[in-house]
This record gives structure tokens, C-alpha cells and sequence, in this order.
């Protein structure tokens, strides 16, 4: 008998629901399949795009929703229709853009689902790009001439830019002016960084997608490892570290479970959703 009172489960994909090769544990895949079957909806919480979500997980019952872009979009993909969009203004965009070209990174950006880079920059990601990253960024990402003509010409804003940097250094110097320009700046790896409009953020999206489901803060469970994922886990009514989390995201957990490559999700799911008694690791 299901009693208890999660009924949605938000989890993080790289680093919380995904191993570091990418892939669902089988534990975390059969108790996330088992939470759907009882009902509760799973709910990808992402910086990547919509084209970047796992069919693995996609299949799974109770996935209908999903929050992509750090919560730039809160999808019903069902639908095949976005419940809501908070892009990063047109203007600020290119300044955040113009002002990147001081500092040694590599910059792509999404839109409307989809993830654009350049030539020089694919042919960057072997020096800027984590070795276990780099096939999904060079799989999602369509290759235009310049991204600065791209982003002039979208009326409505852009969604995200994403970035990639070699030295802490730097990406201080550049966290710092992007967030003069008023954007909102987290990040998901040691090296990244990533940029949305101001109020953009899984927290956010998140809340909004629970309203807009009629469902209270109390039956909202989050799973999360990167600063990104702060805001969600501290949003939800059960907010979940990983074991291998920043800081930060540990300090904003309820209850803190495995790494991910310790079925910390499937563990978490297990003992909070299912019901199953708790091993020791």
C-alpha cells in the first residue's frame, strides 16, 4: 500500500541520477520504475536542454515533465509544449556574450530546446570539455557560424549560455561580471558555468510546475548534487543530497544518501517513496 505523501520526484541528471558514465544504476532505474507505477511523477530537473534527456529515462512511467535549462523551461512533454519560459533578455544576452570574449572560455548557448555551438568551439571542447561530458555536448549541440548573429536575432531572448573554463581563476573573474549584468550564474561542474535570466532556476521551476499540478510543497521530493540544483533542493518539501554534492547543496538537504554511483537516488527513492528498509552502505 503506497502511504506516502511524495508524489513528485525532481532529480538531477549528471552527477545525482546518472553515474559518471552516463548511464541509470539498475537499482536507481527499478525504483524510480516502481515509484511510477505507484503514481508519482518524475520529473527530469536539468541544465541541459530538452534534447538532452536520456530515453532511458524518458520511458519510465510517471515521466511526463520536465525542467530543463535550470528551469528556463518547465516542460509538459507529453504535450510537446512548454509550461513556462523565462529567457535571458535579447540585450542582456549580447552583452553577457561581448563581455565573454575577454575571458580564455569556451561559450555555447540553447534555444528552445535545442543546444548551438560553433566549429572553433567543437574543435575546443578537447581542451575545455570533460572527458566524460564531451560525447553529449558534441551530440547536442548544432554548429553554426557564430553564435553573436544567432543570439541578435532571436526577438524573444535566450534561453541559456553555457559555459566551460580551464582555470578557477578566470571563471571567478567571469562569475563576477556576468553577475553585474543581472544574470542569474550557478554551476554544475568544477569548470562551468552556466547563465540564465535573472529568476530562472530549478527552485523556481519546480514550484511553479507544483502549482500549476495543484500539488503542496510537502509532497515534492528533489535530488540534486550541483550548485544548480541548490534552489530545488532547498524548494522541495524533501530536498536530497547526493553523497558527492558541493557543499552547499548538502547544506540546503533534509537528508543527504549515496553518491551516484552508489544508487544514492534509487536509495533515496527506496526509503522515502517505497518504503523499503534501509541498508547501510
Amino acid at each position: 500500500m503506497d502511504t506516502s505523501p511524495i508524489r513528485l520526484i525532481a532529480v538531477d541528471l549528471d552527477g545525482t541520477v546518472l553515474d559518471d558514465r552516463k548511464q541509470l544504476t539498475p537499482r536507481t532505474l527499478e525504483a524510480l520504475r516502481a515509484a511510477g507505477r505507484q503514481g508519482v511523477l518524475i520529473v527530469p530537473a536539468t541544465g541541459r536542454t530538452h534534447a538532452g534527456l536520456p530515453p532511458e529515462l524518458l520511458a519510465l512511467p510517471g515521466v511526463r515533465y520536465a525542467i530543463t535549462s535550470n528551469g528556463a523551461r518547465v516542460m509538459d512533454l507529453a504535450a510537446g509544449k512548454a509550461l513556462r519560459e523565462l529567457y535571458i533578455p535579447r540585450g542582456t544576452a549580447l552583452a553577457a556574450y561581448d563581455a565573454l570574449s575577454a575571458f580564455d572560455c569556451m561559450t555555447d548557448l540553447f534555444q528552445d530546446g535545442q543546444g548551438y555551438t560553433t566549429p572553433a568551439n567543437r574543435a575546443a571542447s578537447y581542451r575545455f570539455v570533460p572527458d566524460n561530458l564531451r560525447d553529449y555536448v558534441l551530440n547536442t549541440r548544432i554548429a553554426l557560424p557564430g553564435l553573436r548573429s544567432f543570439i541578435a536575432g532571436q526577438k524573444r531572448g535566450i534561453e541559456k549560455l553555457t559555459l566551460f573554463f580551464l582555470e578557477e581563476a578566470e571563471r571567478r573573474r567571469a562569475w563576477t561580471a556576468m553577475e553585474d549584468l543581472g544574470l542569474e550564474v550557478v554551476s554544475s561542474l568544477p569548470l562551468n558555468m552556466e547563465l540564465n535570466a535573472r529568476g530562472a532556476n530549478k527552485g523556481a521551476g519546480l514550484l511553479a510546475l507544483a502549482d500549476a499540478l495543484g500539488l503542496p510543497v510537502s509532497s515534492l521530493m528533489a535530488c540534486g548534487d550541483g550548485g544548480n540544483d541548490t534552489a530545488m533542493v532547498r524548494a522541495a518539501g524533501l530536498g536530497v543530497a547526493m553523497a558527492n554534492a558541493f557543499p552547499e547543496v548538502k547544506e540546503a538537504a533534509d537528508y543527504i544518501t549515496a553518491s551516484n554511483n552508489q544508487d544514492g537516488v534509487g536509495r533515496a527513492v527506496e526509503k522515502f517513496v517505497l518504503g523499503m528498509e534501509e541498508e547501510t552502505l
